[in-house]
């Protein structure tokens, strides 16, 4: 669990990955379909994340129920 004593730290998009246990793909997928809000891309086109994108990003994944696996058919 990531622990948030600097707001002027950024998050790599595995560190997002790790806190919601989820892969680096879906993280970009979500992002790909609008399901969370675009990524910040440093001067290499990096994705990275302020803490309050985390929260937000979090409470998104949380209230959408992103967590349910949907089997497949």
């Amino acid at each position: 669990m990531l622990i948030f004593n600097d707001p002027e730290r950024t998050y790599a998009i595995s560190e997002l990955a790790k806190e919601l246990d989820r892969s680096i793909l879906t993280i970009k997928r979500w992002e790909a379909s609008g399901l969370i809000p675009k990524a910040r891309r440093d001067s290499r086109g990096w994705r990275y994340y302020t803490e309050n994108d985390i929260k937000e990003i979090i409470r998104i994944v949380k209230e959408n129920n992103y967590f349910i696996k949907i089997p497949k058919q």
